[in-house]
C-alpha cells in the first residue's frame, strides 16, 4: 500500500510539473540555457512520465493484464502530450503546437515501454518481495 501511494504521488506530481512547465513562458527561465535540444528534453520528460505511471501500474495491480495496462498507460501518455501541445496553441501566445514535439514525446513513451518490458519480470519479483517485507512488519 505504501509503495502504491508513493508511486501514485510521484507520478501525479511529475505529471503536474510537465503540465505547468509546458504552459509557462520558458524564455524567463534557466531552461533555455541548458544547452540541450528541445526534442531531447521532450523525449526525456515523457520517458519519465510513462515510466512513473508504468511503475505505478505494475506495483498497484495484479499480474493479470499487465501488458494491456502498460499499453493503456502508453497511449494515455501520448494523448496527454498531444493535449498539452493543443493547450499551448490555444491558451498561450508564446507557445505553439509542434508536431516534432509530439513525435519526441511519443518516442520517449515508446522507449519507456520497451525498458519496462525488458525488466518487467524483475519488477514483478521486486513487487512480491516488497509485499512480503511489508507483510512481515
Amino acid at each position: 500500500m505504501k509503495v502504491k501511494l508513493l508511486l501514485f504521488t510521484i507520478a501525479l506530481v511529475y505529471t503536474g510539473l510537465i503540465l505547468y512547465l509546458s504552459l509557462i513562458n520558458l524564455a524567463d527561465t534557466p531552461v533555455k540555457d541548458l544547452g540541450m535540444s528541445d526534442k531531447v528534453m521532450h523525449a526525456g520528460a515523457y520517458f519519465g512520465l510513462a515510466l512513473l505511471w508504468m511503475l505505478f501500474g505494475i506495483f498497484s495491480f495484479g499480474e493479470k493484464g499487465i501488458m494491456w495496462r502498460l499499453a493503456i498507460i502508453s497511449v494515455a501518455s501520448i494523448v496527454f502530450g498531444i493535449f498539452i501541445e493543443v493547450l499551448q496553441d490555444v491558451l498561450t501566445s508564446y507557445r505553439e503546437l509542434d508536431l516534432y514535439d509530439i513525435l519526441a514525446n511519443t518516442f520517449g513513451v515508446i522507449i519507456a515501454g520497451f525498458a519496462v518490458r525488458i525488466v518487467k519480470d524483475y519488477l514483478i519479483r521486486l513487487k512480491a518481495k516488497i509485499n512480503l517485507d511489508l507483510m512481515k512488519k
